[in-house]
């Protein structure tokens, strides 16, 4: 953001962008994707770059949306909320054995900031994916492989009705 606010900086923060502080308070994407139905929700740190990859795997290998905020210090810009303020603050949710498929716990925790900011698998919950709730992404390979079934100028009236 070359020293601009970002929507997940904290109220006050000042910035080129916002030279007396940014007025709005932040979003929490962890809280919002739960909240919003995602089905895989977790938080990495970039100075723990093994565990953010096991996260990346899982989430990969997740069948529905998943989602990883990742906290990744600007060295060069943030001077505030660098790799210093985050390594003793950074706690593993594994390490506090907490449940993913306890929607209110994963709410609660990722509600916390302060002396303990949680990274880890917030929350996970066995869902149909895409794929399995409309059948016909499940027929005949890739939508984009599949030939369009119109000719050229149906294709051109379909388009022209929508003008």
């Amino acid at each position: 953001t070359t020293g601009q606010v970002s929507p997940t900086s904290c109220s006050g923060m000042k910035t080129k962008s916002t030279p007396f502080g940014s007025v709005e308070p932040p979003i929490n994407p962890i809280t919002a994707a739960i909240m919003n139905g995602a089905t895989f929700v977790a938080r990495g740190f970039s100075g723990d770059p093994k565990h953010l990859m096991e996260l990346m795997k899982k989430a990969i290998q997740h069948k529905g949306f998943a989602l990883i905020d990742v906290f990744s210090p600007c060295v060069t810009f943030n001077h505030d909320n660098d790799y210093t303020f985050f390594r003793p603050r950074i706690k593993r949710l594994e390490d506090e054995r907490h449940d993913p498929s306890d929607w209110k716990a994963a709410c609660e925790k990722a509600m916390m900031w302060g002396d303990k900011i949680y990274i880890g698998l917030f929350f996970q919950k066995d869902a149909p994916s895409l794929d399995q709730l409309e059948p016909v992404l499940d027929e005949g390979g890739p939508l984009a492989h599949r030939p369009l079934g119109l000719t050229r100028e149906q294709a051109q009236r379909i388009i022209k009705r929508m003008m």
